[in-house]
């Protein structure tokens, strides 16, 4: 049985994780594989990546009850990236969904803001460092109309 084919027989049975995870879950049925071969496979038959109760990324198997429709994913795949913004008078907090934060970071300092020293992502948080803390609310502003119009918030 080729990989893509065992992958998937795992995955059914309820058995998930990382990329890493699933190496090793080969490795105890006794097969030997790779983390690029995991990869390629997970994409071969459409796993999907989602978080467990714990906050740790895992890949599963797309389910669906018996008659319900399969629904398209939105258009904009960027949709509803940033769940809100916040600031304290000193720098602006932008909390986004797992794993998002360098691509909607990346979008702002494409964009160039005058007032933008520079900005700090991590996995679902990102640091603005405003040049002048007195526009603070301005700039937050700016920012959301600005992400809102290429459709990364709502």
């Amino acid at each position: 049985m080729k990989i893509p084919e065992l992958l998937q027989q795992l995955l059914s049975q309820g058995i998930s994780g990382n990329q890493k995870q699933l190496v090793e879950a080969f490795a105890d049925i006794g097969v030997t594989t790779s983390q690029s071969s995991v990869s390629r496979a997970l994409k071969k038959i459409n796993a999907v990546k989602s978080v467990d109760d714990r906050g740790n990324s895992i890949y599963t198997l797309q389910t669906f009850a018996q008659g319900q429709q399969v629904v398209s994913p939105p258009s904009n795949i960027f949709e509803s990236l940033v769940h809100c913004i916040d600031h304290n008078g000193h720098l602006i907090v932008m909390h986004t969904k797992p794993g998002t934060a360098m691509t909607v970071a990346k979008f702002i300092d494409d964009k160039k803001f005058e007032q933008i020293m520079g900005t700090v992502a991590g996995d679902d948080t990102i640091i603005i460092a405003p040049k002048n803390v007195s526009l603070i609310p301005i700039l937050a502003d700016h920012v959301k109309v600005y992400l809102s119009s290429i459709g990364i918030m709502e």
